[in-house]
């Protein structure tokens, strides 16, 4: 009888492990992220990843929208340089559950970035900004 029951809780515990280890793999492989959540729950979340050797050597964020709302998201960044520099963004409007994948470049950079969710109004829902490096 413990027999079985230590086998029973082995087996949950190896579940629960494995479904963390399933569901955290984006953000452990990335750099830094970032999200926006709409009424209290997350709605989109970003992951800067630095060069790696992959994605022809560059810089990539995985956007990511986690909320089954109809609303876009988009992630919004710039270079930090010494000089001139301006946001850039990308959107994201494949739906709920999707993720995009948007290449940087290589080479050493700053990066600022925030994630946001269209909410169709003047002021989205968005994430503070996250400063990175590759």
């Amino acid at each position: 009888m413990l027999r079985k029951r230590l086998r029973s809780a082995l087996a949950v515990g190896c579940l629960v492990v494995g479904s963390t280890l399933i569901f955290e793999a984006p953000a452990q492989a990335a750099s830094s992220h970032a999200i926006a959540k709409t009424n209290g729950t997350r709605a989109a979340e970003v992951w800067f990843n630095r060069a790696n050797g992959s994605h022809g050597n560059s810089a990539w964020f995985d956007l990511y929208d986690a909320k089954c709302d109809a609303k876009p998201v988009y992630v919004t960044w710039k270079f930090v340089t010494g000089g001139w520099s301006r946001w850039e963004s990308a959107t994201n409007d494949g739906g709920c559950g999707n993720t995009m994948g948007i290449n940087l470049g290589g080479g050493g950079f700053t990066i600022d970035y925030k994630v946001c969710v269209d909410d169709g109004f003047l002021d989205d829902s968005c994430s503070g900004t996250v400063r990175d490096h590759n």
